[in-house]
């Protein structure tokens, strides 16, 4: 039986393996609904994540794409109600990931710790995947948030850091799905050997990590400028896969291991 040694994901685990980029060329926001202009197609869709940097301190950061109104405009919800249309000098940088895949969202309520969110069509997710949520509201808004419970196909919740919130019908959002780093292929068994997460930053953030659903990682503090391990001889089955999250797109991924055919 063939054994082949390989690095299963290197990238961010915000922004993956193959991030696509545009300069950012101007900025606004109206009624909480930031517009990003870009200087040339920026190819990104409904859904995507974005990381904005350098091109202003109410727009910097990183959200999950509203609407695409053209090939050079984008819009996310934001927690900042108006900025004034605005040049951005010398130019921002949008960095983008395409693996993810998310719904509309149409109301929302915490109780007891608990963020229920209401999607506009049948949301596809089931317990444990990771989920970005962004309506503009800090107490909702989520980049690495575990599904805990489904109550219905078009709900779901995760824990919140805030006791409770009144429910609220939501004319501006989107959630997404974040997608696997890595899935083992057709008839072959992968041994995963070690996983090193690296956080960039000069600020602590936090992480988390699953083998085949099983959270061997959740919502754990990773300091600036350092890194943790995890070595290990875990056998992922065909098709199953390594997934996870992040607060910030500085935390990166490499994952090593072994395909057996």
């Amino acid at each position: 039986m063939p054994a082949t040694p390989k690095t299963l994901f290197k990238g961010s685990l915000l922004l993956g393996s193959a991030p696509t980029r545009a300069n950012v060329s101007n900025v606004a926001i109206t009624t909480n609904l930031a517009t990003i202009t870009t200087s040339a197609a920026h190819g990104a869709a409904i859904g995507d994540l974005v990381t904005i940097q350098g091109a202003h301190a109410s727009i910097d950061g990183t959200y999950v794409i509203f609407t695409v109104p053209s090939s050079t405009t984008f819009t996310f919800v934001s927690t900042t109600a108006t900025l004034s249309s605005a040049a951005v000098s010398p130019v921002g940088v949008a960095t983008f990931n395409a693996n993810f895949a998310g719904q509309t969202v149409t109301n929302r309520v915490i109780q007891n710790f608990v963020t229920t969110i209401t999607t506009g069509s049948a949301h596809g997710l089931a317990v444990n995947d990771t989920v970005a949520v962004t309506i503009g509201l800090a107490s909702v808004d989520t980049l690495n948030a575990k599904v805990i419970a489904i109550p219905t196909s078009t709900t779901f919740c995760y824990v919140s850091t805030t006791q409770t919130l009144a429910t609220a019908s939501v004319t501006q959002g989107f959630f997404a799905k974040q997608t696997a780093y890595y899935t083992a292929p057709a008839s072959t068994t992968t041994i995963v050997s070690n996983l090193v997460v690296t956080n960039e930053s000069a600020s602590s953030a936090t992480f988390s990590l699953a083998l085949n659903n099983n959270r061997i990682a959740e919502s754990q503090t990773i300091a600036a400028n350092s890194s943790a391990y995890f070595d290990m001889k875990q056998t992922l089955e065909t098709t199953t896969t390594i997934t996870g999250g992040a607060s910030a797109p500085t935390v990166l991924l490499s994952a090593s291991g072994v395909e057996v055919v």
